[in-house]
């Protein structure tokens, strides 16, 4: 100012125009202000504008308004003899709806907020807290729960275990792991049980690829009392191809029933006799079980290919299904992106050039076990493309992928969180599901709410599912027509994919 305006301004003055120039307030000496009372009040002001500006309102006042505008986050259940779940993936979603559909009440313990919120939107019964801390549980009432589900990350399942076990020594404590190496120790901490729902999808995979190369093996799974069922694959040159249902003469046959087919991704139970079977459709029928052995040979062909696995994917369920089928001295080539010692072809399952190197073109079987779906849907193109009679067996981790895995090709497709789902309603709901590592869901239903009855009067036909039998104290019957009365301790033996099971027992409930 001496030197552009020829005047000296007064030492406050001077600091006012540097207070003002820091809070970028402005200039209030463009209308000096003479007293010191004066430029002590604007200097004030400029102080206090800025606090007020960029630091009680974004770090006092904006935090308060969040808080009271956003929606409440329950912190405590209000219900009793219930299923605590102790954190939520993707594998515990199955098991939820499973809740749901059958009433049961449930309480989800999560630790992330905006998770919190998230589930509440969606309609989950859910509080925030620690899974492994006895304070959240304690709020989710565990000591007053009829069981409770883990299902949290590996390493802190354990410590959700002895959580529940400070409230409660006797409650039954399930939980879901991934790791085989931590079922011991997961044990010791007071669980119950220990699932490890990949290594059974492993096997169940490897099962299936076993009896489609041997065929000393059969696939054939006992239902009860001279009763199974069979999941048979129709390949071009199987004496079925070209037929209808009605022209096999299965129908016909008073002891076997067609409980469905998957065609176009998606199940049909108890198909029309003149459904076409087309090539790579699979059927499944129930029945004595020497007479689906005999079905299985029947239909078996001899393609002339080498009898050897391929398998993509060397994880968790790639490496348990490679080493099973070594260990039963299968021809077994692996592939995988990065090198181990398990693995034979390093390169990606979704190169043409890879696959032709692992000998797709000649292997009987193809076991997709990639760990992202879209990546595992791209290799079931590529190698139905280069093999059409290959046989080939997908592992989802997204049941939503299913239906897409089916129309790219795969002959057979088991997903994680449905495997998962049925393994905890068979010992969390003490369910009693014939079998849960299949395609479909095969579950048992006592049916006195159907006493003097027929089967066309209830809403069993109107249902995407088939009952297999009947089963009386006197015997099964598999010869159920729509003129079937139910009687007073029947159970119903009924398969169908999970959306049709859930439907029946919403139905029937």
């Amino acid at each position: 100012m001496v030197v552009v305006e020829g005047r000296s301004p007064r030492y406050l003055q001077s600091t006012q125009v540097v207070v003002e120039t820091l809070t970028g307030t402005g200039y209030g000496s463009d209308s000096p202000w003479e007293s010191t009372v004066g430029n002590l009040f604007v200097i004030a002001m400029d102080l206090s504008t800025f606090l007020i500006l960029f630091i009680v309102v974004p770090y006092v006042f904006q935090p308060v308004l969040e808080e009271a505008l956003s929606p409440t986050v329950p912190r405590e259940a209000e219900v009793t003899d219930h299923v605590v779940v102790c954190g939520y993936t993707s594998r515990g979603e199955r098991l939820v709806e499973e809740f749901e559909t059958r009433g049961v009440d449930y309480v989800v313990v999560v630790a992330n907020r905006d998770e919190v919120l998230e589930l509440q939107e969606a309609g989950i019964s859910v509080i925030q807290g620690d899974p492994t801390s006895a304070a959240a549980l304690e709020r989710a009432r565990v000591g007053e729960a009829a069981s409770v589900v883990v299902d949290t990350d590996d390493e802190h399942a354990a410590s959700a275990v002895l959580a529940v076990r400070e409230h409660d020594e006797w409650i039954r404590v399930v939980v879901l792991c991934t790791d085989l190496s931590l079922e011991r120790p997961i044990r010791y901490a007071g669980a119950d049980a220990v699932m490890t729902p990949r290594h059974l999808l492993a096997q169940r995979i490897a099962e299936r690829v076993q009896t489609e190369i041997n065929p000393r093996v059969s696939d054939v799974t006992s239902l009860g009392e001279d009763l199974a069922l069979v999941e048979v694959t129709i390949a071009e040159d199987s004496p079925f191809h070209g037929q209808t249902i009605g022209e096999t003469g299965l129908i016909e046959n008073g002891s076997v029933t067609v409980v469905g087919l998957w065609t176009d991704g998606e199940f049909v139970a108890s198909p029309a006799p003149d459904t076409p079977i087309d090539d790579q459709l699979t059927i499944l029928v129930a029945g004595p079980e020497s007479e689906l052995k005999d079905l299985e040979r029947r239909t078996r062909t001899e393609d002339g290919r080498d009898g050897s696995v391929i398998v993509a994917g060397y994880g968790e369920v790639g490496g348990t299904v490679s080493e099973r089928l070594r260990g039963s001295a299968v021809d077994c080539t692996v592939v995988d992106l990065e090198d181990d010692e398990g693995v034979d072809v390093v390169g990606n399952a979704t190169d043409e050039d890879v696959l032709r190197r692992a000998g797709i073109e000649e292997a009987s079987s193809f076991v997709v076990a990639i760990g992202d779906d879209a990546e595992a849907i791209l290799s079931v193109l590529v190698a139905r493309e280069l093999a059409p009679e290959l046989d080939i067996v997908v592992r989802m981790n997204d049941s939503a992928n299913e239906a897409k895995a089916r129309r790219a090709g795969a002959d057979y497709v088991l997903n994680l969180p449905d495997i998962s789902g049925r393994l905890l309603a068979l010992d969390v709901l003490r369910e009693e599901i014939i079998s849960y590592d299949r395609q479909l869901k095969i579950v048992r239903f006592e049916s006195n709410h159907l006493v003097g009855r027929e089967l066309r009067d209830t809403q069993l036909p109107e249902l995407n599912c088939t009952l297999i039998a009947v089963e009386r104290s006197d015997g099964i019957v598999t010869d159920v027509s729509p003129s079937f009365t139910f009687e007073r301790g029947d159970s119903l033996l009924l398969a169908g994919d999970d959306e049709a099971i859930d439907e029946l027992e919403s139905t029937l409930a």
